[in-house]
């Protein structure tokens, strides 16, 4: 009688019935959301799906293209931290320029392009998941690249902000939707070494910005700091014509029913997507607000992804505080140039590379040995541990040997810092992603509390150094670093699935259910 029974039914109950248990099945695994039903076809013929065999599914995508695709979402997330920090050193050349003496004014320059960070990614990181990755990553480069061009113009500070502000909100698409390419063509086993790949661009980009503006503000005009973001993002832009594919599977998945409706009007077609109660109303009228108040709602419901953003936002702060001020201790300390102290900061990209490279091997580890039983997202964190301990040794460092000993001593404690930094960026980044069905929007949760806390900690970094020293000002960092990642990354650890828990019953309660 059981035997009977499925052949009673519509093709689509049977497709319907079998979706819901598979997702069921899924419901741990974080891979669920890319699933399109592709094993679903012999139910009914009248199902669309992507072809695996013909590669229109990203993850069976060769490695070579998702390689090209993941590189060329990095050298976007390179680009835009490459160009908030690149105008730093020529501030005081762009203030006596355009008349300007008011130096909060000017350390606002770098803070504004940073708050357009923050609050951007809150709409386009949802919008990426409504209309695709692409069509907002190469729009937002196309906005960074005019307001680029319009700040190298600009003639008075106010005018500088704004076009600051705009091309910082472009630029930060790319930072928007790199958590979700990753999550469309990367499976668990593979995740890692891409994760890693583009968390490192999105290290050295702060980093090398004023390496080269720097150098720009000696041999040419403060105005090259600008135009040449500019410049590089055209040449993106053309590379991404021929290089940077669709890889969200609801748009694709949607484009491919459109064809197949054009193909065969007669038959009612469906997709998966119908049939997915988790997914968000693919109307814009019912759906865009919701969206773009996810990344908000993420954060504020769910305690997890607030623990570890309140802790990375701070790490991340301190970083930039650190980049704006290299002034103090390498230039008014030790009378090296604007120049030299480009050439300085690499010290930090030495050390991004380093975090980068062991990191993606201890994650590679860790999920191998995890793969033996059931998957842990929070095993992920593990490799955080030991970077939280480098950010703190490496801060105290760099902030008790400035000025005492030869430069290369601090030097070496902001290359410990900074492996630290990366390890610690990378480990959360990945928890992230595996965790959360929407990942871009938690991702903008993230991104929303450490762009926030990036552009405001350089504004206070000549007082906190004029009030406690450059030891102490920089100790009293490291402290709080302790105090912050040594009882949030044991707590998520140990009660991480505990709290994401709570975090989906928040939702529910109040209407978030995602």
């Amino acid at each position: 009688m059981s035997d009977s029974k499925p052949s009673t039914c519509p093709p689509r109950s049977r497709v319907a019935v079998r979706y819901q248990e598979i997702l069921k099945e899924r419901e741990s695994n974080p891979d669920r959301i890319t699933y399109g039903g592709e094993d679903l076809k012999d139910l009914d013929a009248a199902l669309v799906v992507l072809s695996t065999e013909a590669g229109e599914s990203p993850r069976s995508w060769t490695a070579e293209k998702k390689w090209i695709v993941t590189v060329m979402v990095g050298l976007y997330c390179f680009l835009a931290p490459f160009t908030s920090t690149i105008f730093a050193p020529s501030l005081p050349a762009m203030m006596a320029d355009v008349g300007e003496t008011n130096p909060i004014r000017g350390a606002l320059q770098v803070a504004v392009f940073l708050l357009a960070f923050a609050v951007a990614p809150i709409f386009l990181a949802p919008l990426s998941e409504f209309f695709g990755r692409t069509i907002v990553l190469r729009t937002g480069n196309v906005v960074f690249c005019a307001f680029c061009i319009g700040a190298g113009f600009s003639q008075t500070t106010a005018q500088l902000a704004v076009c600051r502000f705009f091309s910082g909100a472009g630029g930060s698409a790319s930072l928007a939707v790199l958590g979700g390419v990753l999550t469309d063509i990367w499976d668990l086993r593979t995740r890692a070494k891409a994760s890693a790949a583009i968390g490192t661009a999105v290290m050295l980009g702060p980093i090398l910005g004023p390496v080269c503006g720097g150098w720009m503000s000696e041999r040419a005009s403060w105005r090259w700091t600008c135009w040449v973001p500019a410049i590089v993002s055209i040449v993106l832009e053309v590379g991404a014509q021929f290089t940077l594919k669709e890889s969200h599977v609801p748009i694709l998945l949607s484009r491919r029913l459109a064809k197949e409706q054009n193909q065969r009007p007669d038959d009612q077609l469906y997709t998966v997507l119908t049939l997915n109660s988790e997914e968000p109303d693919r109307h814009p009228a019912t759906s865009l607000i919701g969206s773009a108040i996810r990344p908000v709602m993420y954060l504020i419901l769910d305690p997890a992804l607030m623990l570890l953003s309140l802790y990375y936002a701070f790490v991340f702060g301190v970083l930039y505080l650190v980049i704006v001020t290299f002034h103090i201790v390498l230039g008014d300390g030790y009378g090296h140039s604007e120049g030299i102290i480009g050439v300085d900061l690499l010290s930090v990209g030495v050390g991004a590379l380093i975090g980068m490279l062991v990191t993606a091997k201890v994650l590679d580890i860790i999920y191998k040995r995890q793969v033996q039983g059931d998957y842990k997202p929070e095993s992920r964190l593990l490799s955080a541990f030991p970077g939280a301990l480098l950010v703190a040794v490496g801060l105290f460092i760099y902030g008790f040997s400035a000025l005492k000993t030869h430069f290369i001593v601090p030097l070496l404690g902001m290359a410990i810092f900074s492996i630290g930094v990366t390890n610690t960026y990378l480990a959360i980044q990945l928890y992230i992603i595996d965790s959360f069905d929407f990942p871009a929007s938690a991702l903008a949760g993230l991104s929303v509390l450490r762009c926030l806390f990036a552009g405001v900690f350089p504004l206070f970094g000549d007082q906190l150094f004029d009030t406690l020293g450059i030891g102490w000002g920089v100790g009293m960092l490291a402290f709080l670093s302790i105090g912050l990642g040594l009882p949030f990354l044991p707590i998520m650890y140990a009660h991480g699935l505990r709290l994401r828990n709570i975090g989906k019953r928040n939702r529910q309660r109040f209407g978030w259910a995602m």
